[in-house]
This record gives structure tokens, C-alpha cells and sequence, in this order.
């Protein structure tokens, strides 16, 4: 199965970089967490000539992916240096002189990445052919399946002294309780993504801090973690945004507060253990869809609930612990079952977010004070302590928070920060209103949708596509909605969050008649079968930050759809029609993935 080591020169690893030939699987990699210090001294190590720890690829079967490997040992490594082959950082004052490598010049001049400053010091044209030559050491291996993988990876990695506790825990773990609290952490903090991305994605949907300028996709400031307090931005790097999802996902699936302790969560994670067999065969009888789906929603309606406040009054350790910088764990475990209770158990909905957040004044001093080990009885009083300050600030609503806005707010972030580097499965529109200055009907907009539709749903069928209206994809569109309508978007990731609420006003309507003109022209439509009945059954309205956007969720086929006697496909971020023998290719992606 193992071939010996090779030597991989660092200008053969970056063609393959580049042609998105090595992978990363997230069911068990760890996000980018290097700091630049630390790929700075790789850098130096390669300068000097001194040798670098072994990278470990695998290499999936030959038919299905034809020179493509999976990283199962080197990501940071990997990404460290190709980084500063494209001027990410510059190592002792000196950056990569582009210009001394044509590969890299020409992806810097098509616009893939930004070369150093106009007058940086750059590093010498022999120094940068020593270090395109240098030989890393690579081993290939073809596994037997994807379970001899994880296997490696968690054996290379368990006992690693640079993990933090959770990412050993995690370490080639593939079980349902360390998959769910791993999808859960992705979707909390922003960087949710298919399960496997190439290596050259992994900034996108990576996480830095401002101090560090990284140029990730998302910053440790932004997540909900660091921005209410919760956690410090190393705590969220050691993962320990997971250890407190475990414990909450545990908690609930026990039915009372777990008695947490690292040693009990890592018994959670211990295949042998009780612990683990326990909170397996719970979650087998809870459902791990359920199971997330309910976590998601608590976590939408808790976020909205604070972010209501106001900017001034949006970060929760000020008002839980004042004059203190430590972070809140403890009071926030109690916040959070407190909202699980009301939210999921009771279908309640918070309805003053001021008096909220007053109520949780001082907080942490309230919560019982253990050095170590929390138990049982300590944490369902200070669940019951802030149920007692909260539960008269939430009422019945029809339609209650988790089916409805807020409890879709967190998917509809993570698809806006998803839709950059999987651009065939998702499609936005700001509107069904061209924007000119008679405001009328764009009336090849709807035609377009469900060529859309039916183009998404011919990506594969491996996952969900999604088509919004009321997000532009494009900064010009956003400034013209607010000289026109005076509505200032919401920018997430590269899209433009715009509302259809300023449309439904021009057209003196209400949200369901505007809706219901999409509906229609879906109902009227030659959609394939079951594609048209399960688009008309997933279409929901997302109230997100004071703006409402439509959502269609064109769900995964398993065959080849139509719209009348035409086929689409997606190719990138736009809507072809296909036919010949780009028909049969379609036509076998779908019959080899069965």
C-alpha cells in the first residue's frame, strides 16, 4: 500500500496546487491555523536548506480522480509555502519575486492573486530558484478505502503536540456525535463548505484574526464567538468553540446538564469508553439531523436576539461580566439551554431584546465557580437562575423563530460565504424589478430562474442548490438600490444582502403576493418531475437584519432534469443550455453516481 518517500520539488507541488490536484477532506482536517510567524520559519528551514518534515498524500482511485491526491499530513505546510510563493507574506523583510516563476506571474497578472507592494524588497533570482527546486519530501499511498485514511490521519495526528484538546479528540474521528459537533462548529463560525475542498480554496473559508491580516475569508473578530466575548481569538484557533458545542450537543441528547471535564470530554470521543457509547447510541435515537437543526435555529434567534441591542450594546461579556476580559463559558452555557428550553421545547420566541439583555446584567457572578470539574446539579441552577431572569421576555408568535427569519439566518449566511468557491449551486437575484427609473418588471428574470432551476439541479447530485432574490452579486447593483431606494446592503462574504421589501413597497403589494408571483411561475412551468413539486415545497421567505429575501431550495436529483424539452447545466456562475454529447456526459454524471 506505502511507496517510499520521493522528492516533490516546490514548483511541481504548486502546478498541482494551482490545478486543484490536492485536497482537503474536512471530515477530519483541521482549518488554517498557522500564524504567520510560524510559516515564516518553514520558510527560513527551506531557504536554509534544512530539511522539513515528511508530506503525506493519498492517492484515490486512479478512474474516479486521475492525478489528484488528498492531503492527509502537510496542509499547513503546504499552504505555508505556496503562500508565500504568491506574496501572502514576506519572510525577513523579503517577499517571492513573482516575475522569477512564469506559472505564478501569470495567475498574479489574470487577477488570482496580488503581488507584493510597489517597492518591496524582493528575494533574489537565485534564492527563488533554490527555493522552487527544493525537494520535498512526499510520500503516496493508495488506501483500500476512506476508512484506512481517517485511520492514518488519526494515528499521525492523536498524539500531536502542537493540536490543542479538541483537535486531538477530533483527530481522525469520524463517528456521528465528532461529525455533528464539527458540521455545527463550520456553520456557527462562518466556514461551512462541502466536504472536500482543494487546497487552494482553504483561505476562503480559513479564519484569522485583524491583528494577523491573513486575507482568510473570515476574521476571529467576526465569528459570534469572539464578537460577544465568549471566547478570546486563541481559544477559537485551539477549537474550543467545539468543546463547548460537545457539551451542549451532549446535554441535550442526556437529557440534563453533562458534567463537564476534560476527561469527560474526552470520554466522548473515546471509542472504548462508556461515555461514548452512550452519547452515541442517544444521538441514534435523537437523530443528528434533528439534533442540528435545533442547535442551528437556538444559536439564529440567540444572535439576533443580542445583535438587536444595537452596535453599542452588541457584545455580551460587557453586559455578563463587566469590567472583566475574561471570557463568559459558563454563563453562556446557561444562556444558551435557557434559549434551547424556550425556543425549541416551549416554541416560544424572544420578544423584548432589551430587557433580554438587561436581565442578563452581571450574570457570571452568578454562575457557580469551579476550577476544573462542573457538575450536574451546579449547572442545571444556573440554568435555572437564568431561566428565572429571561422566560417572561418570550411569548407565542405564529409563525415561532425557529421555522422562520431568524432561525434561517445562520444557513442563509454560511450559503452567501459558500457561494464563492461553489459557484454552480447557487444563484442571486436583487430583485424581480429591473433598476431603472420606471421600476418595471425585468420579464426574462422569471424565465431565467427556471432555467436556473433546472441548471442547478443538473450540477450532480451530490447536494442542494439555492437561488435568492433579493441579494445582488455585484457592488454597482447594491449602490443603485440605495441611491434608488435608500437601503444600505448588508455585505456578507461578496454578496450584497438588499431585501425584496423595498420592491414590495414600489409595487404597493404585501410580501406573499410578491412571493406568490414566483410560485406561479414555477406552478405554470414544464419543470421535470419530482424536481417542480420539491422546489414548490422548499421555497421560504428569510427576514435577516430588518430585510426579507426569498429563498428556493432546489433540492439533489437523481436524474437528468428538464425545463420542456431543454436541458441547463451550471458552468461556474452561469446557466447554459446543453445537448449532443454534452447531454450524455450530463446524462452519465448522474447514472455513475448511483
Amino acid at each position: 500500500m506505502s511507496t517510499a518517500p520521493r522528492g516533490m520539488s516546490i514548483q511541481e507541488g504548486y502546478r498541482l496546487y494551482r490545478e486543484q490536484a490536492l485536497f482537503v477532506n474536512r471530515r477530519y482536517q483541521r482549518k488554517l491555523v498557522w500564524t504567520e510567524p510560524e510559516k515564516a520559519r518553514l520558510i527560513e528551514s527551506i531557504r536554509m536548506g534544512y530539511p522539513i518534515p515528511l508530506i503525506l498524500l493519498a492517492e484515490p482511485s486512479r478512474a474516479a480522480d486521475p492525478g489528484k491526491y488528498e492531503i492527509i499530513d502537510g496542509v499547513q505546510r503546504l499552504n505555508a509555502i505556496f503562500a508565500f510563493i504568491e506574496n501572502a507574506f514576506s519572510v525577513q523583510g523579503l517577499y517571492f519575486d513573482v516575475d522569477e516563476f512564469a506559472r505564478a506571474k501569470q495567475l498574479a497578472k489574470a487577477g488570482v492573486f496580488s503581488v507584493a507592494p510597489s517597492g518591496s524588497t524582493l528575494l533574489p533570482r537565485k534564492d527563488c530558484a533554490d527555493f522552487l527546486d527544493y525537494q520535498l519530501a512526499v510520500t503516496i499511498y493508495s488506501p483500500g478505502d476512506s476508512k484506512q485514511v481517517t485511520d492514518v490521519f488519526g494515528r499521525i495526528n492523536s498524539g500531536g503536540k502542537q493540536l490543542s484538546d479538541q483537535e486531538k479528540r477530533q483527530a481522525g474521528l469520524t463517528t456521528p456525535f465528532a461529525l455533528l459537533v464539527r458540521e455545527l462548529a463550520e456553520q456557527i463560525r462562518g466556514d461551512a463548505s462541502r466536504e472536500v475542498v482543494a487546497l487552494s480554496d482553504m483561505p476562503e473559508i480559513s479564519i484569522d484574526s485583524k491583528r494577523a491580516r491573513q486575507n482568510y475569508g473570515l476574521t476571529a473578530e467576526d465569528t459570534f464567538w469572539c464578537k460577544q466575548g465568549i471566547l478570546r481569538n486563541s481559544q477559537l484557533r485551539d477549537s474550543e468553540d467545539e468543546e463547548i458545542l460537545a457539551d451542549i450537543a451532549a446535554s441535550i441528547l442526556f437529557g440534563e446538564p453533562f458534567a463537564r471535564s476534560r476527561e469527560l470530554l474526552d470520554a466522548l470521543y473515546t471509542p472504548d469508553d462508556d461515555w461514548f457509547k452512550k452519547v452515541e447510541n442517544a444521538l441514534a435515537v435523537y437523530s443528528a439531523e434533528r439534533l442540528r437543526e435545533e442547535i442551528k435555529s437556538t444559536f439564529s434567534v440567540l444572535r439576533e436576539t443580542l445583535e438587536a441591542c444595537g452596535s453599542e450594546r452588541n457584545k455580551l461579556r460587557p453586559v455578563v461580566n463587566p469590567g472583566s476580559a475574561n471570557p463568559i463559558k459558563a454563563a453562556f452555557y446557561a444562556i444558551f439551554m435557557t434559549f434551547f428550553d424556550q425556543v425549541i421545547k416551549h416554541q416560544r420566541s424572544p420578544s423584548d431584546p432589551d430587557a433580554i439583555m438587561g436581565a442578563l446584567a452581571n450574570l457570571q457572578a452568578a454562575m457557580a465557580r469551579t476550577a476544573h470539574y462542573s457538575t450536574t446539579e451546579d449547572r442545571g441552577q444556573d440554568i435555572a437562575k437564568t431561566t428565572g431572569l429571561l422566560q417572561r421576555y418570550f411569548t407565542h408568535r405564529e409563525p415561532p423563530a425557529l421555522r422562520h427569519g431568524p432561525g434561517l439566518a445562520l444557513d442563509f449566511e454560511n450559503s452567501l460565504r459558500r457561494s464563492s468557491i461553489e459557484t454552480g449551486r447557487y444563484e442571486f437575484k436583487q430583485g424581480l424589478l429591473r433598476l431603472s427609473v420606471e421600476r418595471a418588471y425585468d420579464t426574462d428574470l422569471v424565465q431565467r430562474i427556471l432555467e436556473t432551476i433546472c441548471g442547478v439541479a443538473n450540477v450532480g447530485p451530490e447536494s442542494d442548490g439555492f437561488i435568492f432574490i433579493g441579494v445582488a452579486d455585484k457592488e454597482q447593483d447594491s449602490v443603485r438600490i440605495q441611491q434608488m431606494d435608500g437601503i444600505a446592503a448588508t455585505k456578507i462574504g461578496q454578496r450584497y444582502v438588499v431585501g425584496i421589501d423595498r420592491e414590495v413597497k414600489v409595487l404597493k403589494t404585501k410580501t406573499e403576493s410578491y412571493v406568490e408571483k414566483v410560485l406561479g411561475a414555477i406552478r405554470a412551468a414544464d419543470l421535470s418531475e419530482p424536481l417542480k413539486t420539491q422546489v414548490l415545497s422548499k421555497i421560504d421567505v428569510i427576514e435577516y437584519r430588518g430585510k426579507t429575501v426569498v429563498r428556493i431550495t432546489v433540492p439533489a436529483q437523481q436524474r437528468v432534469s428538464f425545463l420542456g424539452s431543454d436541458a441547463f447545466t451550471r458552468q461556474n456562475s452561469q446557466t447554459v443550455r446543453v445537448q449532443g454529447r454534452q447531454l450524455l456526459a450530463l446524462n452519465d454524471l448522474f447514472q455513475n453516481r448511483k
